[in-house]
């Protein structure tokens, strides 16, 4: 399980990296694009549900899609709730607004989902 959390968090990292860069790059605010808040909520709910997920292993194992799916609802929901009134408090979202989400959301997405299959293969 260990392993798994720090593959997630070092390549989670990476990701963070990049976005910043490419931000950087394209002289964009952090603030304006809300980096911070967005990545380091979204990093600390995967790595929870990522966490509930690998204990389900031991125990659980034929719940563990439903866990997984779960957590996705858990996660979009969370963004509908706290980050969209922010997103249309001036009437329009942004395509600044909607990668600032989307980059960070799919990058977890991606590493949840790569550390189940090869937790899933060893089974």
């Amino acid at each position: 399980m260990r392993t798994s959390l720090l593959f997630f968090t070092a390549y989670y990292s990476l990701f963070f990296v990049l976005h910043f860069a490419g931000l950087f790059f394209f002289n964009i605010s952090l603030q304006q694009a809300l980096f911070f808040e967005i990545h380091g909520s979204i990093f600390m709910i995967t790595a929870l549900l990522l966490f509930g997920l690998l204990w389900a292993f031991n125990g659980y194992s034929h719940y563990v899609a439903w866990l997984y799916l779960l957590g996705s609802v858990v996660k979009f929901g969370l963004f509908i709730l706290l980050l969209w009134p922010l997103f249309k408090a001036d009437g329009e979202v942004t395509i600044l607004e909607k990668s600032s989400f989307l980059i960070p959301y799919c990058c977890s997405l991606f590493l949840e989902t790569r550390i189940l299959i090869s937790k899933l293969n060893k089974i």
